[in-house]
């Protein structure tokens, strides 16, 4: 892709308004809920993570849907703009429903509408801004860069909503009520009477058997952090009979009694920090809860923002449909990247001597990253299925430099997540002197390390001394900005540049259909069956959780060392195409 000539008319102000706004509202859509989905289907609406692997999965199944939705209609029979229009107006009713639909069925099948309304007008906002930018190198930067800005925007907002209005107390959970109250209750009085003067909050959130799990979760910590065996017992039904696992074998509890004097033979019999420990772990699990039920609010901003879209869109420039033949370019497309094998070795006349020959090595760079692409995709999905409930257990608490992080980014893990896009768009800002220094090899490698190097501090991170904790998982988050720059997006200039102009388009829908529809489907239910695996007594073993993903991003980098090619792009401006290994050689 080549730059326009230097006397190209610039970017008009009012342009330039228009496009950044429809890139800033498009993106703050799908920023203000995609990191939530997770603690709220598992943490408030209760559902089992095999549920909500499906309901990930078939969220991406409208990026494959979209490149035949968007050709069919929008390119041939509706001008963009209206489609846009028409599409997030339809998409807002769609996702306010979400808020408050409590069974699997019922979402998963509103995400599926959804996801086929919304994906198309992702493609479909980077084409109608193609259409009417005088200079696509000079200027699309320019106006991308505020769809990350909208979803940095909106994670914050509701990072701090959370924060504002979802975040109860910690020593006083309802007024009149401390947290000590309630943990000392043998009954339900104190419960009962907290949640009624804290409905909004408290109800469906906070319960005795809350209470109890808090309890027996600091018992276990404690016991664990000694390196000793947790005492546990038979899972049993109201009438005593013993209650069986999916292998058939008796189901294991903590025995919590046994637990307790374990625990507190480890704390010397200081009953007192007993206490404190296990008031500690209930104030952040009820804080928690309540997070989790005020992230039904995340669809309400996001159909919110959808309508503003919606209408917004009616004012863009008309941008007619192009009514072009689609079909025999994505064939096209698809043939060029099945062209070579993955890796092929052959003798190779000299040009000094044609009875002397060589052997050479040949890799298909484009086959090579297609193939990587798929789990690299499942690995950047361990990310937005877990971080935001990880990374809300390190915003607990009101102290020291907590409670700074979370006067900037608010609660809940979502707004600590922008720390990533805000590295995005550094990271990209640099790569047009980056890309002229290393090559795209170098480049694909750093991104597939930065995502081992997220996950194994997302993993490790309690192996470090409490007052890293913080500072380590904000580096770890901040790696999704290599991530990102270093392989999405050096991803799709190689497609760019590994392709004739006559596929290119088709190529780069192609590779969108593979990474954001393909591998988000497999990544979803993976990164779910591993969470299956890494769930005990109903918490997440992250450290167990995380190891996937960071042992996989080291397996990826071995095979793109060894499959991907070395040396400039085949289609770079000035290097000849390879010929074709088995084409006969006619000197």
């Amino acid at each position: 892709m080549t730059s326009k000539p230097a006397s190209v008319e610039p970017l008009s102000g009012g342009l330039n308004f228009k496009l950044s706004t429809m890139m800033f509202l498009q993106y703050a859509i799908w920023g203000a809920w995609l990191t939530i989905l997770y603690p709220f289907l598992m943490g408030y609406r209760g559902m089992p993570l095999s549920d909500v692997g499906w309901i990930f999965a078939i969220g991406a199944v409208g990026a494959i849907v979209a490149p035949f939705l968007a050709g069919q209609i929008a390119d041939r029979y509706f001008n963009t703009e209206k489609y846009l229009g028409i599409s997030h107006i339809l998409g807002a009713i769609l996702i306010w429903q979400l808020a408050s639909i409590s069974t699997f069925w019922g979402f998963f099948w509103f995400s599926f509408a959804y996801s086929v309304i919304y994906s198309p007008t992702i493609s479909l906002t980077n084409s109608l801004s193609f259409h009417h930018i005088p200079d696509r190198d000079r200027d699309f930067g320019r106006v991308r860069v505020w769809g990350t800005v909208g979803w940095i925007a909106a994670g914050i907002v509701m990072g701090h909503w959370l924060l504002a209005s979802w975040t109860p107390n910690e020593k006083q959970p309802a007024p009149g009520i401390t947290l000590e109250q309630i943990y000392n209750d043998t009954g339900t009085n104190q419960v009962a009477a907290a949640v009624a003067k804290n409905p909004k909050q408290l109800e469906g959130v906070l319960t005795v058997e809350l209470v109890q799990k808090a309890k027996e979760k600091s018992v276990s910590s404690i016991l664990e952090d000694a390196k000793k065996d947790v005492p546990q017992k038979t899972d049993t039904d109201e009438n005593g009979a013993a209650l069986m696992d999916d292998e058939g074998k008796e189901k294991k509890v903590i025995d919590y009694p046994a637990a307790k004097s374990a625990a507190l033979t480890e704390l010397d019999s200081n009953a007192t920090a007993l206490a404190n420990a296990e008031m500690k772990t209930l104030a952040k699990d009820i804080q928690t809860g309540s997070q989790n039920k005020g992230r039904a609010d995340a669809f309400r901003l996001s159909a919110i923002l959808g309508l503003i879209m919606g209408i917004f869109c009616f004012t863009l420039p008309k941008t007619p449909p192009a009514k072009s033949e689609k079909g025999a370019a994505a064939t096209k497309a698809l043939k060029e990247v099945t062209r070579t094998p993955l890796i092929s070795v052959f003798m190779r006349q000299t040009n000094e001597d044609p009875k002397l020959f060589k052997l050479e090595v040949r890799r298909n760079a484009l086959l090579a990253l297609f193939l990587l692409s798929v789990p690299i995709s499942c690995i950047h999905q361990f990310y937005f299925v877990y971080a935001s409930d990880f990374l809300t257990q390190f915003q607990a608490g009101a102290a020291g430099f907590v409670e700074t992080v979370n006067s900037i980014f608010g609660v809940g893990g979502g707004g600590l997540m922008t720390i990533g896009q805000m590295c995005e768009i550094a990271v990209l800002a640099a790569m047009p002197f980056i890309v002229k220094r290393l090559s795209r090899k170098t480049l694909l490698a750093t991104g597939i390390v930065a995502y081992g190097l997220r996950m194994f501090l997302f993993a490790y991170v309690n192996s470090f001394p409490e007052g890293l904790h913080l500072p380590i998982i904000i580096i770890g988050s901040a790696m999704h900005g290599f991530c990102f720059g270093c392989f999405i997006f050096i991803a799709y200039m190689v497609v760019d540049e590994e392709t004739t102009d006559d596929i290119r388009a088709s190529a780069q829908s192609l590779f969108n259909v593979v990474i954001i529809g393909v591998g988000i489907i497999v990544g979803s239910k993976i990164s779910t069956g591993i969470g299956a695996l890494a769930l005990e007594d109903g918490v997440m073993n992250y450290p167990k959780l995380f190891s996937y993903p960071m042992w996989a991003a080291a397996v990826c980098l071995v095979l793109l060392l060894v499959f991907y090619p070395n040396g400039k792009p085949a289609m770079a401006e000035g290097v000849p195409e390879l010929e074709d290994p088995d084409k006969p050689n006619e000197s």
